[in-house]
C-alpha cells in the first residue's frame, strides 16, 4: 500500500471510530416531559434507568398470559439498544409481613409475632420455592428481632431482598443484636 493509500485507510478507521457511547439516530421524536418552572419557564425532564438499578426487575401479574408477554416486551426494548443501556427481567415475587406488638409506653411485646407470607403469582410457577424461601427467610429474620430493613441490597434483610442466604453483614448485625442489652422485654 502506498503512503498516501495509508493515509486514507487511517483516515477512514479514524473517521469510522468515532464516540461509542452516543449512537447517531437522527429520526426520533420528543420524549422528555415538560413541566412549569417555578418562576416561569418550562423544565425539561429526562430519566433514563442507571446502570446500578439494572436489570430492571418487572413483575407481571399471572392472568391473560401476562408473563409471556411482559418477557417478550423486555426482549423486544433490550434489542432496542446498541450497548445494553437497558436490562430488565421478569421476577415472581412473593411478599411476606411480619407483626410485631410492642406497647410504646411499656416496651413489652406481646406474642405471638405473626409471618406472613404470599404468593402473588399461581402455585408451581417456577421460581415459587425459591421466592417462598427468600420471603421466609426475610420475614424470620424481622422476628428474630432485625427490625429494620438493611440498605445494602446484597443482604438478606434489605427492603426487597435478592440474595439467598444471610450476608456477613446479616450474621453480624443478627449476632449485635443478640449481644446487646434489650430494650424491649416480653410481656408475660
Amino acid at each position: 500500500m502506498t503512503r498516501r493509500g495509508l493515509r486514507w485507510a487511517l483516515l477512514a478507521l479514524v473517521a469510522g471510530c468515532g464516540d461509542a457511547a452516543a449512537p447517531l439516530r437522527a429520526d426520533h421524536y420528543e420524549w422528555r416531559l415538560f413541566e412549569p418552572a417555578g418562576g416561569g419557564g418550562t423544565d425539561t425532564l429526562a430519566f433514563a434507568w442507571p446502570s446500578a438499578s439494572q436489570p430492571l426487575r418487572i413483575w407481571a401479574q399471572d392472568t391473560l398470559d401476562l408473563p409471556a408477554h411482559t418477557t417478550s416486551a423486555i426482549q423486544m426494548w433490550e434489542a432496542q439498544f446498541l450497548y445494553g443501556e437497558f436490562r430488565g427481567e421478569l421476577v415472581t415475587e412473593c411478599q411476606g409481613a411480619t407483626d410485631v406488638a410492642v406497647d410504646a409506653l411499656t416496651f413489652l411485646l406481646s406474642p405471638p409475632m405473626h409471618i406472613y407470607v404470599e404468593l402473588r403469582f399461581a402455585e408451581g410457577t417456577p421460581g415459587t420455592d425459591s421466592c417462598l424461601n427468600l420471603t421466609t427467610a426475610h420475614e424470620l429474620g424481622h422476628a428474630l428481632g432485625i427490625f429494620q430493613h438493611s440498605p445494602d441490597p446484597d443482604d438478606l434483610m434489605y427492603s426487597d431482598p435478592i440474595v439467598t442466604a444471610p450476608s456477613a453483614r446479616d450474621r453480624n448485625t443478627a449476632e449485635r443484636a443478640y449481644h446487646t442489652p434489650t430494650t424491649i422485654q416480653l410481656s408475660r
